[in-house]
């Protein structure tokens, strides 16, 4: 309750991407077994594709996910990791700000965004087109999130970031071990 009433960093009203670093305060109510567990699963993954929401959460310091994401980032930029993102989640991520008329969000984002160390961009293209489309067949996905899970397994990797529960399903039938942001919220 007290969170959502909590201001933002002066940075973050000017409309500048929230970057990981040690040296930021943690939020109250998060606590730190959450954040150790969950970059201690996605360390022992190697690589990982993240979902679309982990960079909206973060983005958008959203509670009680952004804590949590911002361990991620910074494991991720410590190179504790490696991430996989599809481009896919550039439209996912720019939709607001452009609707919103905010230009400056939008520059924010995309300076996040191609800052990232130790993540690849990756392009749809026919191989995963047709891994979404047998993802899509076989798990009843929708065809965003089986574009962005078709990126990370033909890119090789071990595990998805998500919040959405019902990417489990794809967890029994594939190698690849979905991880859900909310089973490290505490």
């Amino acid at each position: 309750m007290g969170e959502r009433n909590r201001k933002r960093p002066p940075a973050r009203e000017q409309g500048q991407a929230r970057r990981p670093g040690p040296g930021r305060r943690r939020e109250r109510g998060q606590p730190e077994r959450g954040r150790v567990a969950l970059t201690a699963a996605l360390n022992r993954l190697g690589t990982v594709g993240l979902d679309s929401s982990i960079l909206i959460y973060h983005l958008e310091d959203l509670p009680p996910y952004s804590a949590l994401t911002e361990a991620v980032f910074v494991a991720l930029a410590e190179g504790k990791f490696t991430a996989v993102l599809s481009t896919i989640s550039v439209t996912e991520l720019l939709v607001k700000p452009f609707a919103e008329g905010r230009a400056e969000r939008v520059a924010a984002c995309e300076a996040f965004l191609q800052g990232l160390p130790h993540a690849r961009w990756v392009a749809p293209h026919p191989e995963i087109a047709r891994e979404a489309a047998r993802l899509r067949a076989s798990y009843r996905l929708r065809t965003p999130d089986a574009l962005l899970v078709a990126t990370a397994l033909v890119e090789g990797a071990k595990g998805f970031l998500t919040n959405d529960q019902a990417l489990r399903r794809v967890e029994a039938g594939e190698e690849l071990h979905v991880v859900v942001l909310e089973e490290y919220v505490e």
